[in-house]
């Protein structure tokens, strides 16, 4: 290989457009910023009734601490595309959120109710949607506190969108 073309095959690689490994971006509680720097979407088996299931995770991390907030978002293979609504017994779409506050310590908040549109491209492995007026749950002793998620996501199959000071993308 010549000189040549070694620069010119190191300039086609410095020059070509990045993966497009997805987004998650919106509001919590309508006035906190959930803006994903990691997306991620993977094929996992649950338990019946939801099975095999197509799940996203989205995971924001505080600028201020190593805290970082989470949706875990999955949707049954082979469900129709559509508007789901988020109560406790739905069992074809699952929605959990993460506030992990430190390395000892997490909230796991489960759906209590809102509406998730969802679109699986079986050609382009691309999940998309929006969480409307989704409200999650906790319990603290046993005083339930809620939060408010209003996000549009899109997840791409086999590709993971992670973002540090500088935004780079890596291919799962």
């Amino acid at each position: 290989m010549t000189m040549e073309t070694t620069l010119m095959n190191v300039k086609t690689l410095n020059t070509r457009q990045a993966a497009r490994g997805g987004m998650c971006e919106g509001k919590l509680n309508d006035s906190e910023d959930f803006n994903a720097g990691l997306v991620e979407l993977s094929l996992k088996t649950f338990d019946p009734p939801h099975g095999e299931a197509y799940e996203m995770l989205a995971r924001h991390r505080l600028p201020q601490d190593s805290a970082t907030k989470e949706i875990f978002l999955s949707f049954s293979k082979g469900a129709a595309d559509g508007s789901y609504d988020l109560t406790p017994d739905q069992n074809t779409v699952r929605l959990t959120f993460v506030h992990n506050i430190s390395e000892t310590e997490s909230l796991i908040y489960s759906q209590v109710s809102g509406k998730a549109e969802l679109k699986l491209d079986p050609n382009t492995g691309v999940f998309s949607g929006e969480l409307k007026d989704a409200v999650v749950q906790y319990r603290e002793e046993e005083t339930p506190v809620s939060l408010n998620i209003n996000v549009r996501f899109e997840a791409i199959n086999k590709l993971v969108k992670y973002t540090t000071s500088h935004k780079s993308y890596r291919a799962a």
